[in-house]
């Protein structure tokens, strides 16, 4: 008895812990907001029955309870209706290995490019030279962002002054 309420427990603190809210995404792995994974208009448009632009604690307890089920129905293969140990290890070992692909893919993707920008002898590493052309094209790139965005001239950003840069930068983003 107490293992089904230790998995119950697990399983329900696994679920709230990150993936409540999954759907479906786009073909590039990403909801409308930009994160893996998440839409939060279709999040809205299934599971916000009142319709008044956001989750209710019911509403909110209903998607976590459809993603349990589909949690379930995906990991529990011997459909005794809870996670065993070894059940629960593949599902965990599952969202590792995604997450450690993003990470991974982001930080191989941003090294070719910093590669193909700056390696200037082309040897396929960044000797010290080109590290500090690196930096100063990072240090103008940072000026330029801070005199464009610090509308106060305070020499910060203040949260609607990041929030205006993070908007033109969402634009420029999605005309690419």
């Amino acid at each position: 008895m107490n293992s089904k309420i230790a998995a119950a427990v697990a399983g329900a603190a696994f679920i709230a812990a990150g993936a409540a809210f999954a759907v479906p995404a786009d073909e590039n792995g990403k909801g409308r907001s930009g994160r893996r994974g998440y839409d939060k208009a279709a999040v809205l448009e299934k599971y916000d029955t009142n319709k008044d632009g956001k989750l209710d604690d019911q509403e909110r307890t209903a998607a976590r309870e459809a993603r349990r089920a589909e949690h379930l129905q995906r990991f529990d293969v011997d459909k005794d209706g809870t996670l065993s140990d070894s059940e629960r290890e593949t599902a965990r070992a599952e969202r590792r290995g995604r997450r450690e692909g993003r990470i991974h893919g982001r930080n191989e993707a941003r090294r070719a490019h910093m590669l193909e920008k700056f390696d200037a002898n082309k040897d396929g590493k960044l000797d010290d030279s080109e590290r500090e052309a690196m930096k100063a094209q990072h240090e103008a790139h940072r000026a330029e962002m801070m005199s464009r965005f610090d509308s106060d001239k305070d020499g910060k950003l203040d949260d609607s002054e990041r929030g205006a840069m993070r908007n033109e930068m969402k634009d420029n983003r999605n005309r690419q």
